[in-house]
Formats: C-alpha cells, structure tokens, sequence
C-alpha cells in the first residue's frame, strides 16, 4: 500500500498535511510518496516541518520528486540535510512492496510549454525537456519490473481540467502522455494541478493520479495488483 501526496509547499500548507496525516492508518502503508513542491520558493530548511510530521505516525520509506519550486539547484542540499529520504530525479529505484518487486521511477517531469520565467531563465529548457521525455522513455521500456511513475507536472491534461484549459500545456504533458500509453506502467502519481477537479482517471487502462493536496485536502492511499490499480483517500 502507498501513500501520496504533493505540493505542501512548506510551510504553506503544512496545517493542511498535519490535518490529512490524522486521518489515515499507517499500519499497511509500505512507502510514502511526496510528488514534488516540498517547499515553498526553495526554502529547503522548510522541509524539515513536513518530514518531521510525517515521521510522527510513520517510520518506513520515504520517496520524493523535485516540483518547481524545490529548486534545481538546491536538489544537492535537499539530499545533503534530507539523507533519509529517497530522492528520484529522472531515475528510479527499485523496491519489495506486498505485490512483489516494484520499480518506482521518479522525475521533475515535463512541460508542453515551457513557462515565461522558464524561458527567460533557463534559456535551453526546451531540450531540457525533450531530453527528460527520452530518459524517462528510456526508463519505462528497460524495466525489468511492474514500474509506478511519479512525476510532479501532470504526465497529461486529462486531470488538469479545473484549471484553465489555456494554460494546461504550461501544467502537463501530451507528450509524456504518449510515453505511458505505449509503456503502460502499474500507475502514475503527479501533483501541481492545485485547483484540479479530478483526482484519478485511466488512460488505456493506466490509472493517473493528481494527489495535489491543495487540490483535494486529503492524502491517497493507492493499493497496487499485478493487472489493476485501485485507489482509497481520505
């Protein structure tokens, strides 16, 4: 059993993941995933508050994304004062879970269309992302297990709408979106979509979840089987 979340944004909305923390039981959840927005504007100190409430009812693994605003440059000093977090950034690891061995590949994941600030700043996103999209094509097609993908923008628009539909392709991804037809992973978690509306759907049978907290004010609890993926929040 897994449990999710994402965009807590530190110390933003670290009320909400305190309230939404109370209200599951820990006792079957084999890894806690947080997809990306740890903190808010690089406050990599902040994270310390959400980890700290999560080890208060819960001692096992935990796996975390980078979300734009963890940013790239501080993934070093994330993992420097962090180390007992599993931090994936377009890699993967892979883990016993009570369905078997299960690859989790974890990714900042990709844009459509770059954003204004990223195109001012990061002059060379544009192959930033079409290398990621390869990488992470990579990763899916050469596992050698049932493979679970997190990525902090949504791998799709299909859990976008909510948000305004002119700027999904600055939220999410088509083009991921094609990866994972064709590769068909267990599951996808994403977050970012904080005012989605739709927390899960299946796009050829794949079931793709936004576990934004914002968005929902709850965390998922996703249990996985070899040929389906079923889904409890709370």
């Amino acid at each position: 059993m897994i449990v999710a979340t994402a965009d807590i944004h530190s110390p933003k909305y670290l009320p909400l993941l305190s309230n939404a923390l109370r209200l599951v039981n820990f006792m079957d959840c084999e890894v806690f995933i947080i997809a990306g927005d740890i903190v808010a504007k690089g406050n990599v100190h902040a994270a310390s508050h959400v980890f700290s409430l999560i080890r208060k009812v819960y001692n096992g693994k935990i796996i975390a994304v980078f979300g734009n605003e963890d940013y790239e440059e501080l993934s070093d000093k994330f993992r420097e004062l962090y180390p007992d977090v599993i931090w994936l950034d377009d890699d993967y690891i892979d883990i016993d879970l009570s369905v078997g061995k299960v690859r989790i590949i974890g990714s900042r994941g990709v844009l459509d269309t770059p954003t204004s600030w990223q195109m001012k700043h990061i002059p060379d996103i544009v192959e930033r992302y079409n290398k990621r999209i390869k990488i992470l094509e990579k990763l899916l097609s050469s596992s050698k297990y049932p493979t679970l993908l997190v990525t902090h923008y949504a791998p799709t628009y299909a859990t976008l709408k909510g948000e305004p539909s002119r700027i999904w392709p600055q939220l999410g991804s088509r083009k991921l979106e094609s990866v994972i037809k064709r590769y068909k992973p267990l599951a996808v978690i994403h977050g970012h979509a904080h005012n989605g509306k739709i927390d899960h759907i299946k796009i050829d049978g794949v079931p793709i979840y936004n576990v934004s907290l914002p968005a929902f004010k709850r965390l998922f609890k996703i249990s996985l089987k070899k040929q389906d993926t079923l889904m409890k929040y709370f």
